[in-house]
This record gives structure tokens, C-alpha cells and sequence, in this order.
């Protein structure tokens, strides 16, 4: 196996964290951000788990190569592959779900319904998804689709959904063949993958054409650069909490004291805990600061120590002291 693109967490999951840090206890879109997180989160850790069975995976009359978290334009939108393997006779897309509780496929109506017990309060909870097989069908199509217009031509293709989540219990409410076919759990994609190789033996890619393809494919890569959070959270700017938060207690209102960040809360005291606050900021406010704003977010009245504070962070800057603004 050849990773040629690994799989990187998102922008989304660094926003939501900043978020959970950054906004009042009391915000009202607080809850769903968290659950949205949890969310995000659950995903990542399912596409990452898919990780150790593909290493499973023989190399099958020659080597396989996999690229990860892939979001390509297509007509005047993007769609996304979580994981693409491309083997000598075939490629396969993969759509990882870490889901928990009960999945009941039901083709018929297009949906998956989820039916769990929430911890928390022993709440029996129902969720209804778009089917999971439906869109990864529509990334194939898609992708090859993608292809052609790129004067490539596809090939053999195949794709299933995988469960990610061992404990999970799956269930057909309607095409149980269909279902058995396009859906299997992590430890079943060996067994898959060799029957996709029995069926597909004519050679379609050499080395050189995964390369080709490859290398188009990272190009034309498309990662998510903007989160709107005012449209999809209904969070400003103003409602950001400022100041340098503790790393021990996690409160927010460190106080620069003798060259180190001290915790009024705890007394624990840290050097560099400014740096995760410049962090959030690129994330929720923007990729660049002034010495003015920096004091602002920080607590800091001395315009010198806010100056050499941004200037030993490693941050490049532009301009001269005056206008000077730094990026992050």
C-alpha cells in the first residue's frame, strides 16, 4: 500500500474546538456546536480507523495506492471522496461512517435511520440520513464523470460504504441483497477487496498512470479554506471571548506577569500560552493581527511587550512598525 495523499483533520473540527473554547458557556448555539463536533469528530476517527485494515490488505498483483480526503470542483460545486484506492485492475471508493446503535438500511425510501440510547438522560433517540449507499454511488459517479472530462478514462469502479463502528448492529429493512453488497464493516474489506480483484482482471493502471492521476488529482484538490460562522452558527466576532487561557484549568484571563502568562484561578503559570490564543484567532477572526488588536485579545497595555511577544511567536510580517501587520 502507497499512501499518496494522507487524510488531515479538517477546518471544520479546528473552527468547531476553537469555538467550544471561545464562546460564553451561556451562548445559546453553544450545544449544537459541541454536538456538531462530536459529530465531526466520530467521522474523522471512523475514516481514520479504516487505516489499519487497508494495511491489511495483500498487494494484490501489484502495489495499491490510496488517496485520502479529496474535494474536487465539479460543475460549479465540489463533491468529496473520503477514501480512494486504486488498484492495477480497479478503483474503489470508500465512504467510512462511525456511527453508534442500531443502522437500519432502507433502500426503498432512501434512508438510514439510526435508533440509539442516549447515556446521558436513557433516551431512546431516532435520527433519519440521506442513505449512506446513494452518495457514495454519487461520488463514483461523479469522479468518473471527473475523469472524462479530464480525457482520462475510468476504468472498473466499485464502492461500498463501511461501519466503522464494531459495536454498531446493522439492519435491512428493505434489499437486504442490495444492501449485503454495498455495505460492510472494517474487518470486511479484505474480503471484498479480493473478490473485487477476482472480478476485475484486465490491467487498467501501471505506476506511471497512478502517478499521472495522482498528481491531477492533488492539483485540482480543493480543501475548505472558510467556515462562515455567522451564516451556519449565528457567531460573530463580538461574541468571541478574548484573553490568553489557562492550559491547566482552561480559564480564560491569564494575566502577563514576569515575562510568563500566571492564572489568576489556579496560579499555574506558562510561557507560551498566547500562541494557542493566536491560533484561535485565525481560525474565528482572520489570518492576519495588529500590535493593537493583539493587545486587545491579550490584556496586554504595554505596546513594546505585545510587539516582541508577536515577533518571537515566529509569525512573517508586513509593513513598517507603525502599519505593521502580521500574519498567522
Amino acid at each position: 500500500m502507497i499512501i499518496l495523499k494522507e487524510r488531515e483533520l479538517s477546518l471544520k473540527i479546528k473552527v468547531l474546538e476553537a469555538l467550544s473554547r471561545r464562546l460564553p458557556a451561556a451562548h445559546h448555539m453553544l450545544p449544537r456546536i459541541k454536538s456538531d463536533l462530536g459529530k465531526n469528530i466520530a467521522g474523522f476517527k471512523g475514516e481514520e480507523s479504516l487505516n489499519y485494515y487497508l494495511e491489511l490488505l495483500p498487494d494484490t498483483e501489484g502495489e495499491f495506492y490510496v488517496l485520502q480526503d479529496i474535494r474536487l470542483p465539479f460543475k460549479g460545486h465540489h463533491f468529496q471522496i473520503d477514501t480512494l484506492l486504486i488498484f492495477p485492475t480497479f478503483f474503489l471508493i470508500l465512504d467510512a461512517k462511525y456511527m453508534k446503535g442500531t443502522l437500519e438500511f432502507d433502500p426503498a425510501f432512501q434512508q438510514l435511520i439510526q435508533k440509539f440510547t442516549e447515556n446521558e438522560n436513557e433516551v431512546d433517540k431516532t435520527i433519519t440520513y440521506s442513505d449512506p449507499i446513494i452518495q457514495v454511488q454519487n461520488q463514483l459517479t461523479k469522479f468518473k464523470t471527473w475523469l472524462k472530462d479530464h480525457k482520462i478514462q475510468p476504468g472498473p469502479s466499485e464502492s461500498l460504504v463501511v461501519i466503522a463502528n464494531s459495536q454498531a448492529e446493522i439492519k435491512c429493512v428493505s434489499h437486504p441483497n442490495f444492501v449485503k453488497n454495498m455495505v460492510v464493516r472494517n474487518s470486511g474489506v479484505e474480503a471484498k477487496v479480493t473478490d473485487f480483484t477476482k472480478k476485475h482482471t484486465k490491467i487498467t493502471w501501471d505506476a506511471k498512470g497512478v502517478r499521472k492521476l495522482s498528481s491531477l488529482i492533488i492539483k485540482k484538490n480543493e480543501p475548505v479554506t472558510f467556515i462562515d460562522l455567522e451564516k451556519d452558527y449565528g457567531v460573530t466576532s463580538s461574541c468571541i471571548l478574548k484573553g490568553v487561557q489557562c492550559e491547566e484549568c482552561l480559564y480564560i484571563g491569564c494575566e502577563r506577569i514576569f515575562g510568563s502568562w500566571g492564572c489568576p484561578k489556579c496560579k499555574s503559570t506558562f510561557k507560551h500560552a498566547h500562541i494557542k490564543l493566536l491560533q484561535d484567532y485565525k481560525l474565528l477572526i482572520g489570518p492576519i493581527i495588529t500590535v493593537s488588536e493583539f493587545q486587545m485579545i491579550t490584556g496586554i497595555t504595554n505596546e513594546r511587550t505585545a510587539r516582541r511577544l508577536l515577533l518571537t511567536s515566529g509569525l512573517s510580517y508586513s509593513g513598517n512598525t507603525s502599519q505593521r501587520v502580521y500574519f498567522l
